[in-house]
Formats: C-alpha cells, sequence, structure tokens
C-alpha cells in the first residue's frame, strides 16, 4: 500500500470514527504514547490525519514533561501534526499548586528548547479562588506569554473551577472535566460560563463505549464545550492510545467501495 493511499484511509477511518464532529468546533486530545511504541502503530499518523479533517489540538508530554534531551521521534511527529494544520502544547504537572515555580519554569525553557510547539498545557491546576493559589498560576501564566505571546495556556482543574481563572486571566482556556463516562453523564455547567465562547471550554472522558462517545458530541451545546475528548482507555493512563470505536476494516469496506 502507498503511503498516499495509508493516509487516505486513516483519514476516511477518522472521519467514520468521530463522524459526529459537527456539533464541535475542536478535537482535544492527550496523545500520551511514544511515536516509535510498538503498541500505537501510527497513531501519531493518525492525530495528523484527524488534523486535516477537523481543528485537532494535541497534548505532547515525552516523559510526565518535557524529558532531559530532544527526542528526534517527537520532532518528527510534531511536524507531522502541525504541517497538517493541528496543534500542539506540551505537558507541564504543577501538583495542585506545590511543585516549586523553578521546576516549572525548567520545563517550559526545555519544551521551547527541545520543539516546535504552540502552547503549554498546565496540569493539576487548582479550582479554588485563593490568592496564594491565583498567584502561583499567574506567574506561569505570564512566564508563558513573556515568552511569547502567541503561546497558548491551557489550565486543567479537571472540574469547573472559580470564574478567576479566565476573568482575570490565569489561562486562555480550560478543561472544566476530566473523568468517567459514570460521571460525564451528570456533568452540569456552571451559570458563569454563559459569559464565555464555548470554545474556551474542553472536556476530556474516558472509559466510553461508541455509542457514549457518539452521545457526548451530541451534547456539547448543552454542555457549553467547544474542545472534545471521549475515549474507550481505561485508568491508569487512559490516554496511551487512541480509540478504535469499530472496527478499522469493517468500517473501511463500505467507504472505499
Amino acid at each position: 500500500m502507498s503511503i498516499t493511499r495509508f493516509v487516505l484511509l486513516l483519514i476516511v477511518y477518522l472521519s467514520i470514527a468521530f463522524n459526529t464532529l459537527v456539533h464541535a468546533t475542536s478535537l482535544f486530545i492527550p496523545a500520551y504514547f511514544h511515536p516509535s511504541d510498538p503498541q500505537t502503530p501510527n497513531h501519531w499518523s493518525s492525530l495528523a490525519a484527524a488534523a486535516q479533517i477537523v481543528p485537532t489540538t494535541v497534548i505532547l508530554n515525552p516523559n510526565n514533561g518535557p524529558g532531559s534531551n530532544v527526542d528526534p521521534s517527537y520532532v518528527t511527529a510534531i511536524d507531522q501534526v502541525r504541517g497538517s494544520g493541528g496543534k500542539v502544547i506540551a505537558y507541564i504537572h504543577t501538583n495542585h499548586g506545590d511543585r516549586p515555580l523553578s521546576d516549572v519554569a525548567s520545563d517550559i525553557d526545555n519544551y521551547l528548547a527541545f520543539y516546535m510547539i504552540d502552547g503549554f498545557y498546565i496540569d493539576q491546576m487548582t479550582a479554588d479562588d485563593t490568592d496564594e493559589d491565583i498567584r502561583y498560576y499567574e506567574t506561569i501564566y505570564n512566564y508563558i506569554k513573556n515568552k511569547s505571546s502567541h503561546y497558548s495556556v491551557t489550565g486543567n482543574p479537571g472540574v469547573v473551577p472559580d470564574e478567576i481563572y479566565l476573568s482575570k486571566p490565569v489561562v486562555d482556556n480550560l478543561v472544566v472535566f476530566e473523568g468517567h463516562i459514570r460521571s460525564y453523564i451528570n456533568f452540569q455547567p456552571e451559570a458563569w460560563q454563559h459569559n464565555y465562547p464555548k470554545d474556551w471550554f474542553i472536556h476530556i472522558v474516558f472509559n466510553a463505549t461508541r455509542l457514549q462517545m457518539k452521545q457526548a458530541f451530541s451534547e456539547t451545546d448543552k454542555n457549553l464545550v467547544g474542545n472534545l475528548y471521549i475515549t474507550d482507555d481505561k485508568l491508569p493512563n487512559p490516554y496511551d492510545s487512541l480509540p478504535p470505536y469499530g472496527d478499522l476494516e469493517i468500517e473501511m469496506i463500505p467507504v472505499t467501495n
């Protein structure tokens, strides 16, 4: 099979696997798998294929951060996604405001030295409005923006936080839900979210069936979310693969015929 045909099949597959994406603005994908991992073959190619169809943001996470040196496999994978029109943002953990800011700054600097990226994903963010926590994340936000105003800053408290995180601002957009599909069924946006575009909000849901995935995408307006990722993967790491949602071969046959 030629490379061109292979990529075309990936594009068709992604368009089927996420056939209800018309309800959402973007895909937002934690890609916590190595480009050369034999257990996840072609996953980064699939991400690049998705980026050709819909706006796609991919979270880069080599080693719970940038690692100690540049990885050529990630360089190639990032170029592939960005060359297809997608965005790649870099994972930073903060231990709910307890990680030393010097360590956070070091990770930011290393990412920028190693890879071409579009922004940063600030994980383990607090959700309260205490002055100490707000100052902590505002410092990170300003540090990144001082590098370049073009870098996006995505915060992940995993729940709907206090409005101050957006109003101050401390981030550019927020993951306001991250969790199991059982919990997501009961998700209710907060009233203050109506003050902002739904594209500023992100939901990440795991352990979902194909049917549940389709249902979630059909309720994006109700849930006030413009960026969504649904996977059938499970804890302890629900982001170490991409969701199949149907056999590739079965999906391909009626389309290619």
